[in-house]
C-alpha cells in the first residue's frame, strides 16, 4: 500500500494497493511517487490519479528493490538485488542505462552533480556518470555495504557491516 497522509495534520486521507511489501520509502516529485517492491517491480504513482503510471522490472530475476530512488531532472535512479544500479526515465520508466556492480544493491544511491554515488553488499563503492551509467571511480571496502552513503564537504561517508564508518576524500 501507499498511504497519504496530510502533511499539516498526520491525519490519513487515503491509502492505495500498488503490489507487495514495500521497504524503502517514496520518492515524492510533484503529483508522482517513486517506488520499489519486493516483487521486484519499481513503479510510479500517479497520487491524484490514484494510479500506477508505469512499472520497471527485470522479468528475469524479480529480485526486490529494497533502497529508497534518487530523482534529479527526467531520471530516476535505483539499485535492486540483482546487482544492478538502473537509471530510468521519470516520465515512461524506459531504461536510459543499468550498471552491474557485481553485489547486491540494497543502499540507496545519491546524486553529487553530475555523478551517481552509490555502494554494493559485495563491499564497493562506485562513482558513476549520472547521465551515461560509466563508471568514473570504484573504491573496494572490504566489507557488505547497505547503508546509504552521504557526501559532506567533497567527502564520502559510509557505513560498513562490520561496525565502521568510513570516510573518503582529501585531507
Amino acid at each position: 500500500y501507499i498511504h497519504m497522509v496530510d502533511g499539516l495534520t498526520g491525519k490519513a486521507k487515503t491509502s492505495m494497493e500498488i503490489s507487495t511489501y514495500v521497504a524503502s520509502s517514496a520518492c515524492i516529485d510533484g503529483d508522482y511517487a517513486y517506488v520499489g517492491d519486493y516483487d521486484g517491480r519499481f513503479s510510479a504513482v500517479d497520487l491524484l490519479g490514484q494510479k500506477v503510471s508505469w512499472t520497471f522490472e527485470n522479468k528475469q530475476s524479480n529480485l526486490p528493490f529494497i533502497g529508497s530512488p534518487a530523482l534529479i531532472g527526467n531520471h530516476v535512479f535505483i539499485g535492486n538485488r540483482d546487482k544492478y544500479v538502473y537509471c530510468l526515465n521519470k516520465k515512461s520508466g524506459e531504461l536510459v542505462w543499468k550498471y552491474n556492480t557485481g553485489g547486491r544493491v540494497d543502499a540507496s544511491p545519491v546524486v553529487v552533480g553530475n555523478r551517481l554515488l552509490t555502494a554494493s553488499m559485495r563491499g564497493d563503492l562506485f562513482l558513476l556518470d549520472r547521465k551515461t551509467g560509466k563508471p568514473l571511480w570504484t573504491y573496494e571496502l572490504g566489507t557488505a555495504v547497505n547503508s546509504n552513503p552521504a557526501v559532506v564537504n567533497n567527502r564520502i561517508y559510509v557505513a560498513g557491516d562490520d561496525g565502521r564508518i568510513y570516510c573518503l576524500g582529501k585531507k
